[in-house]
């Protein structure tokens, strides 16, 4: 795996282009460039879902949070 240290910047996984340095400070994890994830709709997959605290066998529901999933969407090289 690359250093990021020494390695700033690193092409993006579906146009290629180089992803710019300011990008990957704000986030590291990120595997798109600016214009591909708008293509795209984002990196992220989100939902968000109601936790049920009610006792176990009641008919109650009782939802006291709600809980945030992020799942990474599948990358698909660009048609060009």
């Amino acid at each position: 795996m690359a250093d990021h240290a020494t390695n700033p910047t690193r092409p993006c996984e579906r146009c290629g282009t180089m992803i710019p340095p300011e990008r990957i400070e704000i986030l590291p994890d990120t595997r798109l460039c600016v214009a591909c994830s708008q293509a795209v709709g984002g990196e992220f997959q989100i939902s968000f879902v109601a936790e049920n605290l009610a006792k176990s066998g009641t008919m109650k529901k009782n939802y006291g949070a709600i809980s945030m999933k992020k799942t990474r969407k599948p990358v698909r090289r660009a048609q060009g």
